[in-house]
């Protein structure tokens, strides 16, 4: 077989150092709310994100968008990208939360509270009639931002000269602050009493990921130590916890600077191409372990807490169990029900009657 004729590796064309650094965020989100000590600035992880989908959903659509790509495409395909996987994981963290009422571990819902939440949860939405937003599992606060984040793209960001831009990263920062310093720590979004604070957070640093897409950039990405940099770098950023920095003011570093910092040094190089297999894959189960890894950490943590397994050794099977369901999910739920959302989407695109033109 000639080189030409075998099929290209699934990580070819794609920002392979900040798929493994989407991954590594991921977890350190996991492993925060599985064992806060392992994991001590695993949120700040939230910032990474927001700063990276900007940058990313950016350089992707602003040209389509240019090009007559209108709010309702895009919006379409940004619901059927999040969807299957957000609603995996409603139902996944449900039911765990359920099985509390037999085990006695964890946070016990009553049916109500459950009942009350999950028609609005599961479509994406905060529930009404909690303190939390989304009850069940809490992370979900930020993917419904994202979802907020995203129709703001197209109906703001993608409208305003880079001047505005600028204006709405820096009005966003200077409200996020005096926050933060508050709050004595970065800690910030799930509850309802958080909601002004959750939409600057993520304006500020969805924003400056816009504005990162928009800097010049090689389209060459040479395999070396930037890309090894990288990933290191954002798992010391999320376990170092420096005693000599105040927990706040470590927090603004990482969410002003070091966040944007890493998704833009992260768009200029690929690690060594031992680890670019590695890399892609964290990336691709990183959304999954994201929206499930709170359905795992009660039955887990009686392991660690109830039996005094080793926390080191829990928190690494915490990981790789949270790694393997989230494969399982994307594999099994999130690629043929992104396809079948898709087929049913461009059927009816097809079968729209068109518009009457008036003579």
């Amino acid at each position: 077989m000639n080189a030409s004729d075998r099929a290209a590796p699934p990580w070819q064309g794609r920002y392979v150092t900040l798929d493994g650094m989407r991954g590594i965020a991921a977890l350190g989100v996991a492993l925060f709310h599985y064992n806060i000590s392992q994991a001590p600035h695993g949120y700040v992880a939230v910032d990474f994100f927001f700063a990276l989908s900007g940058f990313v959903l950016c350089r992707t659509y602003l040209p389509r968008w240019r090009t007559g790509l209108t709010s309702v495409q895009f919006m379409k395909q940004r619901v059927v990208r999040l969807y299957p996987l957000f609603l995996a994981g409603i139902v996944i963290t449900t039911l765990s939360a359920v099985s509390n009422r037999w085990t006695g571990r964890g946070d016990i819902f009553s049916y109500e509270k459950i009942a009350s939440s999950l028609p609005f949860n599961a479509l994406m939405l905060p529930s009404p009639f909690t303190h939390t937003l989304f009850p069940l599992n809490v992370p979900a606060w930020s993917l419904f931002f994202e979802l907020v984040a995203s129709l703001a793209l197209v109906l703001v960001l993608f409208r305003l000269p880079r001047k505005g831009q600028v204006a709405v990263a820096a009005a966003s920062a200077c409200i996020f602050v005096p926050a933060v310093l508050a709050n004595d720590g970065g800690n910030i979004g799930p509850l309802w009493s958080q909601l002004g604070i959750s939409l600057v957070r993520t304006a500020m640093s969805f924003t400056a990921g816009v504005l990162l897409a928009q800097l010049p950039a090689k389209d060459i990405r040479h395999p070396g130590w930037l890309g090894v940099f990288c990933l290191f770098a954002i798992v010391t950023m999320l376990v170092a916890n420096p005693q000599a920095i105040p927990k706040a003011w470590y927090d603004l570093a990482c969410s002003l600077f070091v966040a944007p910092a890493l998704v833009w040094l992260g768009s200029r190089g690929e690690p060594s191409r031992v680890l670019v297999p590695v890399a892609w894959f964290l990336g691709e189960v990183s959304y999954a372990v994201y929206a499930v890894h709170w359905g795992l950490m009660e039955p887990l943590r009686w392991f660690k807490d109830d039996l005094g397994w080793n926390p080191a050794l829990m928190g690494a099977l915490y990981l790789s169990a949270c790694v393997g369901l989230g494969w399982l999910c994307v594999r099994y739920i999130d690629i043929p029900l992104r396809r079948r959302l898709n087929i049913l989407l461009h059927a009816r695109a097809r079968h729209v009657p068109p518009r009457s033109v008036p003579n």
